[in-house]
């Protein structure tokens, strides 16, 4: 039976694909892996001028689908961002091959389904690996496979839907492949209208140094604007933190950079990292620093579960950058996401990393803006709390980007507003006042006397003031060049991609700037202000 697996995406990051295809290949050796990538969001260009990623024209459809028709079937895994260019290639493959069946899984279909099952012969609705096993050996002893748990199916009949698997035990985790890392997949590119091997260069254009990966699954949170609302609504279990074992996530990562010897820092893409218990970071941080050595990245971190002394575990590992969830310094829009982060424990997070800052590249927050439920006294509360929040820091700053079928979208149609999905760029934000403060308070923070003076002229952020246009991408270009320097004091490569980056650890700066450089700049730092792993610093209350 011929099997091809595609990734749509904007670049080659999935690691939920990853992990199925790996997971894949044990059961069918020579399924064909394929990514899609629709575009590189990190490439500089289109950061700058706050676009999003490229579209595939009806040439590239062609292409590809002539490409994956060839096969009795073809799974796509996508997000809701790319669904219409997953949906353009499953019309060109019937063209092309109507008896190809064709399965949708990924995020999508998951938060989505009523959706994917319009365009799809059955779509994956929970955790793929164990309920495509029963799929597949169903389909291919010629039984009833529209059975298969986690499910749902066009039939003659209509849509058939079946309950999803209970989740992966932490032992099953383990137990799994890893993810598929350069073992023989194609990549799509534009140029070349064509399929080709995937290379080393492909990973260096669209993840630089980096290696980035998710160990945990779960978020105790149900905020109103994620998708994790859809997997809580089909499994309440979904809120409780899963992993696999540490020894399994080393592995993996061990493996990673063996093939790429070029990668320099490692990034944990989980929901909520710092949920884990001390004993498992501790354990985690030893065995990284043992047998890995690299720095690493936590982009999901909560508020609530800042804690100094998990921090200071993590730093002795070699956690080198945070990235934390604010959305708002407004009350009444926090309570609007349902997202239970009160103002006393954003800024308790702020100020137990800023403690550590010195050790680390900057910590980033995540601020929403453009939403157009807020009044005034929403916005200018978080310009204060942006004022406010101890330095250095910085920011991903963020348009509001309705996900389909998610309890935001149900919130905002019962307001009777209208608002843009998330098929449209979140990084492109309303030219305003306030939209220009926020940028400028990452970059410089205003004598009040002047910050006041701003502050009086400004709207809610919602409202566009196109006057502001060419000052909003100044100072926009001026936060990307800071937050590149920031970046480059530790010779990271996460943000800044391509050949540049690589040559220079092929020339060996990278290595020998994170080997003796960083460290002892950390170690005068220590002498500054105290060493968190001598027990020199000060114990955070709380």
């Amino acid at each position: 039976m011929r099997v091809r697996l595609a990734c749509v995406e904007d670049g080659i990051d999935n690691v939920g694909f990853r992990k199925m295809s790996a997971f894949a290949r044990q059961l069918i050796p020579d399924v064909g892996v394929y990514y899609v990538p629709t575009g590189n969001l990190r490439g500089l260009y289109r950061t700058i001028i706050m676009q999003g990623a490229t579209r595939q024209d009806g040439r590239d459809i062609r292409a590809i689908a002539e490409e994956l028709a060839d096969s009795d079937l073809v799974g796509f895994s996508s997000m809701t961002a790319y669904s219409e260019t997953t949906k353009a290639i499953i019309k060109e493959i019937r063209a092309i091959n109507p008896d190809a069946r064709i399965i949708w899984g990924g995020i999508h279909p998951i938060i989505h389904p009523e959706d994917a099952i319009q365009h799809a012969d059955a779509i994956c609705t929970g955790e793929g690996e164990f309920a495509f096993a029963k799929f597949y050996e169903s389909f291919c002893a010629g039984a009833d496979y529209t059975n298969t748990p986690s499910f749902w199916f066009n039939t003659p009949a209509g849509i058939k839907k079946n309950a999803n698997l209970p989740l992966q035990t932490p032992d099953e985790m383990s137990r799994l492949p890893h993810l598929t890392y350069q073992d023989g997949e194609f990549i799509y590119r534009k140029k070349e209208r064509s399929f080709v091997p995937i290379e080393r260069s492909d990973f260096l254009e669209f993840c630089g140094l980096a290696y980035n990966t998710v160990w945990s699954i779960g978020c105790p949170l149900k905020c109103t604007y994620c998708g994790n609302t859809k997997f809580i609504e089909y499994d309440g279990g979904y809120r409780r933190i899963r992993h696999a074992s540490v020894d399994y996530i080393v592995e993996e990562i061990k493996r990673a950079v063996d093939k790429h010897p070029h990668i320099s820092t490692v990034v944990f893409h989980d929901d909520s990292l710092l949920a884990l218990r001390r004993a498992v970071l501790k354990e985690f941080a030893d065995k990284f620093k043992a047998r890995i050595g690299l720095p690493f990245a936590m982009m999901g971190v909560i508020p609530n579960y800042v804690e100094a002394e998990k921090i200071e575990i993590l730093l002795e590992g070699g956690l080198n950058r945070v990235r934390m969830g604010i959305q708002s310094g407004s009350e009444r829009i926090l309570k609007f996401y349902k997202r239970p982060t009160p103002l006393v424990r954003i800024r308790n997070g702020t100020e137990v990393l800023s403690r550590y800052a010195k050790y680390m590249i900057p910590p980033a927050y995540d601020i929403i803006l453009d939403n157009p439920i807020e009044t005034l006294d929403d916005t200018l509360a978080t310009l204060d709390l942006l004022y406010e929040m101890p330095r250095p820091f910085t920011l991903n700053i963020y348009s509001l980007r309705v996900i389909p079928n998610t309890e935001l979208e149900k919130d905002i149609k019962a307001l009777g507003i209208r608002i843009e999905d998330i098929r449209s760029t979140y990084a492109a934000h309303l030219p305003s006042l306030g939209n220009v403060l926020v940028y400028i308070l990452v970059i410089w923070r205003l004598p009040r006397w002047l910050y006041m003076r701003l502050r009086s002229r400004v709207r809610p952020s919602h409202e566009p003031q196109p006057e502001y246009m060419g000052l909003l991408l100044t100072f926009r270009f001026l936060y990307l060049v800071k937050r590149a320097f920031q970046h480059l004091r530790f010779l990271d490569f996460t943000t800044i991609t391509g050949l540049v980056p690589y040559w220079l650890w092929r020339s060996g700066l990278v290595g020998f700037w994170q080997r003796h450089m960083v460290r002892h700049y950390k170690a005068a730092m220590a002498r500054q202000g105290g060493d968190p792993h001598q027990g020199g610093v000060e114990e955070p209350a709380g």
